[in-house]
């Protein structure tokens, strides 16, 4: 007597903590469906995914699912067949090509959960597969080979895909609509190039995704286009007006700062889980304007403190799912990072000063070649030590700026921009972000998917703490 088999049916529901676009990029990314077939499966009331499973066949398909935050359900073939409307009212041509690259927060399961034979989704009312895809399965494909690193952990290099061709055509029309538009499409813009330059970073073979709506950013910006209004005309009204508008502006910037890592980190996603920042008011006042205080009466003594202060902040109040990130870099190391920017700074203008009084024009050169060493000694050293210093529960990140690498990406951009009259921007934004891919790095202790897994079980619990008055992009 043959074991007994069930079906695997989609109606559409979604788990707490996703909304619909999460779950149709998973579903797009784990059966490699275009957006028009994401659309017809959506649209129906019912879909079996999958006939003819055993019972723990079908129970890891469902876990699979449910990484992308797709609710199913397990039926009788024959009720599942029963219980869905007419084929006539149903009948959907979905062909299923395999995706050639995975979703890795369900990679681990899904070679057992799905067959050799590959993913099969069927029309409701079809009693077989509408397409067979390669043997090979969906999961063909394999992210950025790891690299084993010591004590368990591998190391998991970032990727970025994104060429300045294509950035170049959606740059070019975005700003044109801008000007169009008087600036009102510039909301739309950032959407764009936000999920253009978050589609092509990976990370273990998933893509980061940018959700923001561009009617909040666009709510955001004519709050801060008005306020500016109001700023430069208050000279006009008298000195005493513009003096009190300013005043606000510097008080209001610690909620400002807020609001805006709220919403970044609230529309930034991997894998299916949002990222949040927590930080509070208060504290950010503290931080961003205590401190800073301070280290100008210090006579800059405080700075350094101020920088490490104002890190924490940052790092700490942040978080993925519902894990908050970690800060460990000691004082010492920003009074180290500080203090040798300067003798950066000293010999440089020094050395700039004595040149100019002996050679002229060589003066002024070697002022330019200062500025640009001390700019990126701060970017490279600045990156180096806050990314090696903020670790994620047990995953730690890894960055490995190089000086001199670094300087001839920023001396090439510079160059090209200027020989261009700033058309070479789209390329010079597209080799930053390659070059951040390919310098940092998440050193994972062991296997992502059960960390993943748990935020997003926690994700009910934080998602909706931004949805309030203020659920708008402040920072421009």
């Amino acid at each position: 007597m043959s074991d007994a088999t069930y079906a695997v049916v989609f109606t559409g529901e979604i788990a707490d903590g996703f909304d619909k676009e999460e779950v149709k990029a998973g579903f797009g990314r784990l059966f490699g469906l275009g957006a028009e077939r994401l659309e017809q499966l959506f649209a129906h009331p019912r879909v079996v995914l999958k006939q003819g499973l055993l019972r723990e066949e079908a129970e890891r398909y469902l876990a699979t699912l449910g990484k992308i935050g797709a609710l199913a359900s397990l039926e009788p073939p024959l009720a599942a067949a029963a219980r869905v409307a007419p084929a006539a009212a149903v009948q959907e041509d979905l062909p299923v090509q395999p995706a050639g690259t995975p979703e890795p927060a369900a990679a681990s399961a899904a070679t057992a959960a799905f067959p050799a034979g590959g993913v099969q989704v069927e029309a409701p009312a079809a009693a077989a597969p509408v397409a067979t895809p390669s043997p090979a399965g969906p999961f063909a494909g394999t992210p950025a080979a790891a690299v084993q690193k010591g004590d368990g952990f591998r190391e998991l290099p970032f990727e970025f895909t994104g060429k300045g061709g294509e950035f170049f055509r959606i740059w070019i029309v975005n700003l044109l609509l801008s000007i169009i538009t008087l600036g009102i499409y510039s909301a739309w813009a950032k959407v764009r190039t936000q999920r253009y330059f978050y589609g092509n970073t990976r990370l273990d073979g998933s893509s980061f995704e940018y959700l923001a709506d561009p009617i909040k950013i666009l709510k955001g910006r004519i709050i801060a286009f008005v306020l500016l209004v109001i700023y430069v005309g208050s000279d006009m009204v008298s000195p005493v007006f513009s003096a009190i508008c300013a005043l606000l502006l510097f008080i209001g910037m610690p909620w400002i700062i807020v609001r805006s890592l709220s919403f970044r980190n609230h529309n930034s996603a991997w894998r299916g889980v949002r990222f949040g920042f927590d930080g509070r008011v208060g504290t950010s006042a503290k931080v961003f304007l205590m401190w800073p205080l301070l280290g100008m009466l210090t006579l800059g003594l405080l700075f350094p403190l101020a920088m490490k202060r104002q890190q924490r902040f940052l790092v700490g109040n942040s978080r993925y799912g519902s894990t908050l990130f970690d800060f460990s870099a000691g004082t010492k190391r920003f009074y180290a990072l500080v203090g040798l920017g300067l003798l950066i700074a000293v010999c440089g203008f020094g050395l700039a000063f004595v040149l100019g009084l002996a050679f002229g024009p060589l003066g002024m050169l070697g002022g330019m070649a200062t500025y640009l060493a001390i700019f990126v000694y701060f970017n490279v050293a600045t990156t180096n030590l806050i990314y090696g210093s903020t670790s994620l529960a047990e995953h730690q990140l890894s960055a490995h700026y190089n000086y001199g690498s670094y300087a001839g990406l920023m001396v090439t951009n510079l160059l090209c921009m200027v020989l261009t009259f700033g058309l070479f921007y789209p390329w010079a934004k597209v080799r930053t972000a390659r070059y951040a891919a390919e310098h940092i790095s998440l050193l994972a202790a062991g296997d992502l998917d059960g960390f993943i897994a748990d935020q997003r079980s926690g994700a009910s619990a934080t998602g909706g703490e931004i949805g309030d008055l203020f659920d708008i992009d402040i920072g421009l």
